[in-house]
């Protein structure tokens, strides 16, 4: 079984000192998060398709970089083809953008001028397509996917796709999306900032602090009810970096922020 998500991805634009122009995020919606049950997957192929739309004046041209937030064990990256003689176990993914659908595993759509996605003023493009293939692995991913001008990935758009795959329909994970989590403010952080956290009754959860590589680097533990937490740029590199919070083990929504010292 597919199931598919649409999502706009707004391209803004920011006005440097000097008067040049670069593209800047807006995006309506941050995260995406999809429970699928193995035993209703009929193909094993999970698709999520995101709109991405130019609202300000000029052209955009853009390229798609992947990052990896959070992946379960195993996961066939850098990916390696299973065949029947030698089967390889792990979950993997690829994504399509403008004219190419790329292999799988692939860190970033091409950089040649000839194969960028031009967004003219007041256009949207629906090349986007991520796929996903859980591959009989259960457990959450967290993949976040970035449009951007080539050589400027901080100046693009970026939003996350979370892939909560259990092994029956008969796990009631529904109830644990309603758990939401603030971004980190001030972002970009500097000195301290805080996370506004809201989780269901009954329910215990945690908030965890990734580095762009999936590494663990914080994370506050037994959370009940509503409250915030403050989080530390002494405790971090500069960077970006990641927020996630969990129910019950199981991934409600991620943020980014960025350390800036």
């Amino acid at each position: 079984m597919i199931r598919t998500k649409v999502k706009t991805l707004f391209m803004s634009l920011f006005f440097l000192a000097t008067g040049s122009v670069i593209a800047q995020p807006e995006i309506t919606v941050e995260t995406d998060t999809i429970y699928v049950a193995l035993d209703t997957l009929t193909n094993g192929e999970l698709t999520v398709h995101w709109d991405v739309a130019n609202n300000q004046f000029g052209t955009l041209d853009l390229m798609c970089t992947r990052n990896y937030v959070d992946l379960v064990d195993p996961y066939n990256y850098p990916y390696v083809l299973s065949t029947e003689e030698n089967p390889v176990p792990g979950s993997y993914e690829k994504f399509c953008w403008g004219p190419i659908c790329y292999d799988y595993g692939t860190d970033a759509s091409s950089t040649n001028s000839g194969f960028l996605v031009s967004i003219p003023q007041n256009s949207v493009d629906t090349s986007f397509v991520a796929y996903f293939y859980p591959n009989g692995v259960t457990g959450t991913s967290t993949i976040e996917y970035c449009m951007h001008p080539v050589g400027n990935e901080g100046f693009g758009t970026c939003a996350t796709i979370t892939y909560v795959i259990t092994a029956t329909a008969k796990v009631g994970y529904l109830e644990e999306s309603v758990a939401t989590i603030s971004t980190v403010y001030p972002n970009p952080l500097h000195g301290e900032g805080i996370i506004d956290y809201n989780i269901p009754s009954g329910k215990i959860g945690r908030i965890v602090s990734r580095d762009i590589s999936g590494k663990i680097i914080g994370s506050f533990e037994n959370l009940t009810s509503t409250g915030r937490v403050l989080i530390r740029d002494s405790e971090y590199a500069p960077g970006l970096y990641f927020t996630t919070i969990e129910v019950n083990g199981v991934v409600a929504s991620t943020k980014r922020f960025v350390v800036a010292k």
